[in-house]
């Protein structure tokens, strides 16, 4: 038997622990290794292109006579109905059936909460992380976070969890650790992530791979929820293309040199295939649209690392907008969806499907794009719907991370809502005083990072005094809102319970969060998207370049 271990759609259409895996036959003294390593990242449940993803791997394999390491950084089970319908399940039965060397877990690992329907916890006797154990217990490969622990400093001791772990392949010791992003507490909500919390990724990443070098471990490969950004892979020294100050890429430059020999990261949902100071680093745009690789020349007579080939992000399917997936060709053979992974997701597949093609009631005229940086109109119809969810509220706001794709045009289905828009949210209301709604506005405009909220029943505007950003808040009738001013604000419970860490920069009292645990996020879109019968994204009602309801400051000197 062997192990698996597992690339960018523009680019190319235009303590040790954890079980020992079985082994190729071990190399000869004198003939170098090739090991390719292949990865996946941020796969948000997308499980009907596991199939393709296991094809390419079959034709690695037979190209490399085995010699292939398959792992995944994390974000791997949270995003569509065929894996939230259960938790993730489907995900880890296909990631068995394909042999994973190892999973680190990402920060979307978290969002079921307590097995069951609740996405937090109602009870001090449910488990906040009850859905995620289960599924890291039952998985038949390691679960790695090496920086992931609790806030009291005991042990984590979840079943299956470990920090690393140590394999074989074609006789090549490989050690393997994971981590996840130090912003995992921002982007988590905070009665899920209760007693938890991450440490520096550095310092767990030499700790572990230390230890494993003292076991002998040939090559050390870390899996990491932590990711950069680029945009040219046609040359992997040229770093021109990418953010230099990046999460992975810092962490590259901190560790010692020789240390560790692959980073494959993620969470940024975009791609990486290039060499930072020594240490290729890969990763791939979200959504299973690509895998990613890095082949090793192992000298077994030197037990070194003689040669790394990192390979530009690889698309799944070729036309990738299309409705049914066409691979091509892969190592000189056509890709064929492996049977075996067919077999293991059609019951998940089977039971999404009469969901998935349910009719919202409403049509949609044209596509409602997104942007990350800047007021969308989908940002504020949702903003709006969430408005008219709790009568009584004064304004809603919703964070711009919630929304994951366009809305495409035509009458829209649950499946296709679910898809923008899939996260198990509670309404939420929140009493704030006008110097708190000003602190958390005022907070968003200058984080560059999560991108600009979508606000309903208010305008903000901005000016310059001096260096300093001043906020100006007013209600729908033009009234300006004044420090002591009392208003009720609706968002979902991510963000009210200091999801993007805006909330909790306002200094908000829990005393003034409310959680509607009978009222999920997702329905009110629903009942709110079917009473409008028909939306376009030019109504200027939704969106008026000349009157913006929140806009990007200028830069104050």
């Amino acid at each position: 038997m062997h192990l698996r271990g597992v690339a960018f759609v523009g680019y190319l259409l235009g303590g040790c622990a954890g079980p020992t895996h079985p082994t190729a036959p071990p190399a000869s003294n004198s003939n170098p290794v090739t090991i390719s390593i292949v990865a996946t990242n941020d796969v948000h449940g997308q499980i009907e292109r596991l199939e393709y993803f296991s094809g390419f791997l079959n034709n690695v394999e037979r190209a490399r006579g085995g010699d292939v390491l398959l792992v995944d950084a994390g974000d791997a089970i949270q995003g569509t109905i065929e894996s939230n319908m259960n938790e993730g399940k489907a995900v880890f039965s296909a990631y068995d059936a394909m042999r994973y060397a190892a999973l680190a877990i990402g920060n979307h690992e978290f969002d079921f909460g307590p097995v069951g329907l609740d996405s937090v916890p109602r009870t001090p006797e449910d488990d906040p992380q009850g859905a995620l154990r289960a599924r890291i217990a039952e998985a038949h490969f390691p679960v790695l976070s090496a920086n992931l622990a609790r806030d009291d400093g005991r042990p984590l001791n979840w079943s299956n969890l470990a920090a690393s772990t140590l394999t074989e392949v074609h006789g090549v010791k490989i050690g393997i650790v994971g981590l996840l992003t130090v912003d995992a507490p921002d982007v988590i909500k905070q009665s899920v992530f209760a007693g938890l919390h991450v440490t520096p990724l550095v310092d767990a990443a030499i700790r572990e791979a230390r230890l494993l070098r003292e076991r002998a471990a040939d090559v050390v490969v870390v899996v990491a929820h932590a990711g950069g950004e680029c945009t040219k892979f046609d040359d992997p020294n040229d770093l021109s293309s990418c953010d230099p100050n990046s999460e992975i890429f810092r962490f590259a430059r901190a560790l010692p040199r020789g240390l560790v020999d692959v980073i494959v990261g993620g969470h940024r949902n975009a791609g990486v295939a290039h060499v930072v100071a020594g240490i290729p680093i890969v990763h791939a745009p979200s959504n299973l649209l690509a895998f990613s690789r890095v082949d090793l020349t192992f000298d077994p007579a030197t037990r070194k690392v003689t040669g790394r080939k990192v390979q530009p992000p690889h698309a799944i399917c070729t036309q990738p907008d299309v409705a049914k997936c066409e691979p091509g060709d892969y190592e000189g053979a056509k890709v064929v969806p492996d049977p075996k992974v067919t077999a293991v997701l059609s019951p998940a597949l089977a039971t999404a499907s009469g969901l998935r093609a349910r009719p919202i009631g409403v049509t949609v005229e044209a596509p409602f794009p997104i942007e990350r940086h800047g007021e969308t109109a989908i940002g504020n119809l949702f903003a709006d719907i969430l408005h008219e969810a709790e009568p009584g509220s004064d304004f809603a706001f919703s964070n711009a991370g919630s929304i994951r794709d366009t809305l495409p045009a035509g009458a829209l289905t649950f499946g296709e809502l679910h898809h923008v828009m899939p996260f198990d949210n509670q309404l939420a209301r929140l009493r704030l005083t006008g110097t708190e709604v000003k602190a958390i506005l005022t907070r968003n405009l200058a984080d560059g990072e999560h991108g600009l909220l979508a606000v309903s029943g208010i305008t903000v505007s901005t000016k310059c005094v001096g260096p300093a950003l001043q906020v100006v808040v007013r209600r729908k009738n033009g009234a300006v809102v004044r420090d002591d001013d009392r208003l009720v604000a609706v968002t979902n419970d991510f963000m009210a319970l200091g999801g993007d860490g805006l909330v909790d920069s306002a200094h908000v009292p829990k005393t003034s969060v409310e959680i509607d645990l009978e009222k999920k996020e997702l329905d009110a879109l629903i009942g709110g998207l079917a009473r409008r019968k028909s939306i376009r994204p030019d109504d200027p009602a939704l969106k008026d370049p000349s009157h913006p309801r929140l806009a990007p400051p200028e830069p104050c000197r």
